[in-house]
């Protein structure tokens, strides 16, 4: 993946820190697979995401193998109603479950995880059957395949 890529990505994305944006351009820290598929995501499905934690401000979570945040494959975040930071969907939204549905179906998806509010029977139907309850506060984990 470009660094040119990497960067339309940040451009299109709504961050809670800055060094959220440091991760998804630096290739030492996140795998191409998690840039395309939040460019799938962003670009090619046009969802505004609001991105909550990737690598350098998640735990580490590397005990949980090859496809962690600690390891460059996945990002915390949550899908937004605009392109206006902090307008979050209501995870009751039926946006919210097309949101989940359009991520599951990403040939560069691996997992789905649902923490907090977004963990609801319909939001779990939505993300289809590599979806997990995850631990914390409202987010959903997004992690992408690997080699």
């Amino acid at each position: 993946m470009s660094q040119e890529a990497r960067q339309e990505l940040v451009n299109l994305l709504v961050f809670q820190s800055p060094v959220e944006k440091g991760d998804l351009l630096d290739p030492n820290r996140t795998q191409t697979q998690l840039i395309a598929l939040l460019l799938d995501l962003a670009k090619g499905k046009g969802w505004h995401i609001e991105i909550t934690a990737v690598r350098t401000d998640h735990h580490d979570d590397s005990a949980l193998g090859l496809h962690c945040h600690a390891n460059g494959y996945a990002a915390d975040c949550w899908p937004l109603a605009s392109a206006t930071p902090g307008n979050y969907l209501d995870a009751g939204d039926p946006r919210f479950a097309s949101f989940l549905r359009d991520a599951a179906a990403s040939s560069w998806l691996y997992q789905i995880g649902l923490a907090g509010s977004a963990y609801t029977a319909a939001n779990m139907a939505a993300a289809g059957s590599n979806a997990f309850q995850d631990d914390g506060a409202d987010h959903v984990h997004l992690g992408a395949n690997g080699p």
